[in-house]
């Protein structure tokens, strides 16, 4: 099974449970859940502070003696998980929300013990995806039965946590099975003076981690705080989707990481190629993504939530711009952490991060979740900004070459959408992606033997 089979049933069979819940809970109920979910994402990367970044890049290069590597971080990010949790008993006690919504916090917050013991960052790092894919499908698949099976109403809102647990529990036991077939004998390792060091060269990505989580999450934080549970509701929803849309991307980019950073190492001629040719084939992708959800924003709501979760369909054709702007620039952001610029793309990170808390601060009150939509796109552009100022390694690309013509073909693509939107949305999906087509191969927007060359440097890095 490779990576990128497991990858797609895995996002699929999330997605899934997502519908399920929204419609089985409705919009409040939704959003508590979203909110508490949220809110200890900001925990977790207390516990996480960067070292899973840092140990593939690591154990990528070949880092000697893996297994007492592994068992330090290991060991340091159980540590963290114990300050975390504390800190989130205490930052429970001091919220304004109803018992409900901290008992959810609370039940997701003994997630943080498991996530510490999670080692898909090792298996990353050796180029293992297979056990990634397999080890995810075993912890998602047995959570969704779990919730479709027990979850029949809001009565059942305090059970979906312990049912989430479960699964990654069995995620956790599977890679911690394999690493001692493979590797050795799985230990904790205590060693302060390597802790400092791991502490020392993960916190640059670390603080970038909880800054990115800051601007991809706080719209829902703040929404929770000042509109309710059900705005939280409908602008995760919305949000959600924009995640589905998004989920073929991650699988990609975790294909290229290690090759980055080796090419780093190896060859700067062959980096520039990849990095080129990746920007190129996602700006492809994301412009007609940006183009047809606007469009489409309203049947696909329906489709998914029902007329109950109306109120998301301007957040989706806001939101679905930041994929666009993602797509464009994902593949820098990527190569500041591969290529040993974590300092650069912290400092990038915080300019995106505080002008989403600005701009959700300044907007939300007034605007609700019209304001949360615009203040992620355009602190999803600032960012943008930043890397492409900054970047240094592929210093000839030039952005604008790569996106005129995908957004002349996704432009005369909107034009046949838009006239048949009313139609069944399979349909007018199906005219759009085969209009699309049609377009980019006309203006010569890429070539099929660019695909192929592209698909040769990561075909051996998904299986």
């Amino acid at each position: 099974m490779t990576l990128s089979f497991s990858e797609i049933v895995l996002r699929l069979i999330s997605f899934f449970i997502i519908i399920y819940l929204a419609r089985v809970l409705g919009a409040a109920d939704f959003g508590k859940i979203s909110f508490a979910q949220t809110l200890i994402l900001y925990f977790m990367l207390i516990t996480n502070l960067g070292l899973d970044t840092l140990g593939v890049r690591e154990i990528a290069r070949g880092k000697d003696n893996i297994v007492n590597y592994t068992g330090n971080i290991i060991t340091l990010k159980l540590f963290l998980a114990i300050f975390s949790f504390c800190l989130m008993l205490v930052f429970v006690n001091f919220i304004h929300k109803s018992f409900q919504v901290k008992y959810l916090i609370i039940f997701y917050g003994f997630s943080l013990f498991p996530s510490a013991l999670l080692l898909e960052w090792f298996f990353r790092g050796v180029e293992r995806m297979e056990f990634i894919g397999i080890s995810r499908i075993l912890g998602k698949l047995p959570y969704a039965l779990l919730v479709v099976f027990l979850v029949k109403s809001s009565k059942q809102l305090l059970l979906i946590p312990y049912l989430s647990l479960s699964g990654s529990l069995i995620a956790i036991g599977f890679l911690i099975y394999i690493f001692t077939k493979q590797y050795g004998k799985f230990k904790l390792v205590f060693n302060l003076s390597r802790w400092k060091s791991l502490i020392r060269q993960a916190l640059p990505i670390g603080a970038s981690s909880i800054m990115i989580q800051i601007y991809y999450n706080f719209d829902i934080v703040m929404l929770g705080f000042m509109k309710g549970d059900k705005v939280v509701g409908c602008y995760n929803a919305a949000y959600r989707v924009i995640l589905f849309a998004w989920m073929f991307f991650p699988l990609f980019i975790h294909a290229i990481f290690p090759l980055m950073s080796r090419y780093y190492k190896e060859s700067q001629e062959k980096l520039k190629i990849l990095i080129s040719s990746s920007t190129r084939l996602l700006s492809i992708i994301g412009l007609p993504l940006g183009v047809g959800g606007t469009i489409l924003a309203k049947p696909i709501m329906r489709l998914l939530y029902g007329e109950g979760f109306d109120n998301g369909i301007i957040a989706f054709q806001i939101l679905i711009w930041s994929v666009v702007i993602i797509c464009l620039r994902c593949t820098y952001e990527q190569s500041f952490l591969a290529c040993d610029k974590e300092k650069r793309y912290m400092f990038g990170v915080m300019s995106g991060a505080l002008t989403n808390i600005g701009l959700n601060l300044i907007l939300i009150p007034f605007f609700g979740l019209k304001g949360a939509a615009v203040a992620t796109v355009i602190s999803e552009f600032v960012f943008s900004l930043y890397l492409f100022f900054y970047f240094r390694i592929v210093s000839k690309v030039k952005i604008i070459s790569y996106c005129l013509k995908p957004f002349i073909a996704a432009i005369l693509m909107g034009f046949i959408v838009y006239y048949v939107r009313n139609l069944n949305l399979f349909l007018s999906m199906s005219m759009g992606i085969i209009s699309y087509f049609i377009f980019i191969l006309l203006l010569k927007g890429i070539t099929f033997k660019e695909i192929s060359e592209l698909k040769k440097q990561i075909v051996k890095r998904t299986t």
